[in-house]
């Protein structure tokens, strides 16, 4: 059962793709072995100290979106306030998006790309709505199984939990959606002398 092969499609015997066992075979790592990967010695004796570095698991990537004082989600947090508006994400939300760049294997540069394709559509109907008071994002709108819930009114974060934990719905909180007539209204002056003018003729 624990057999090896070689060539294309090879079974290992030690799972490589997991991040796991990668680090531990390069904390293990000694100058003979970069000696034989192909560097000189000569290179390889300027530096007295070999240090390996262990793969992102989901709860540092989760800490990358949210720690740092320039993170992720306290920029898009800025964004969204220049138009008076809060910015939500789930801890389901935040490990999904973790989850999604994790399985991508793209790691911590991976995260913007996969948050900007979620609120893309969101960033631009918001500042159209002025009844929208926050944005509400969780980890079925990252799998996009839905868009983000904008709430509107006075219908709070709390409020709108309990009534997805009873599964009720609130026409204070609606789903993004890029069909709603975001032009602006004709002035009421410029109707009435459009309607003038049709009957004139």
């Amino acid at each position: 059962m624990d057999t090896a092969s070689i060539g294309f499609g090879a079974t290992m015997k030690k799972q490589l793709d997991d991040h796991k066992v990668q680090g531990q075979y390069f904390a293990n790592a000694t100058p003979k072995d970069l000696v034989t990967y192909g560097m000189i010695p000569e290179f390889i004796g300027r530096f007295p100290v070999i240090v390996s570095t262990k793969g992102l698991d989901i709860t540092n990537l989760v800490d990358i979106l949210t720690v740092p004082k320039n993170s992720l989600i306290k920029q898009y947090k800025y964004l969204f306030a220049m138009n008076d508006v809060d910015f939500h994400v789930t801890e389901c939300g935040l490990k999904e998006i973790a989850k999604t760049a994790f399985a991508r294997g793209t790691g911590a540069r991976g995260l913007r790309s996969i948050t900007e394709n979620v609120l893309m559509q969101t960033m631009f109907v918001v500042p159209s709505m002025p009844q929208v008071h926050t944005v509400y994002l969780d980890a079925a709108a990252v799998r996009a199984e839905t868009p983000p819930t904008l709430l509107l009114n006075d219908l709070s974060i709390e409020a709108y939990e309990t009534l997805v934990q009873q599964n009720k719905t609130s026409p204070d909180a609606v789903l993004v959606n890029l069909s709603l007539n975001l032009s602006p209204e004709p002035p009421s002056e410029v109707m009435d002398d459009d309607a003038d003018t049709e009957e004139a003729a």
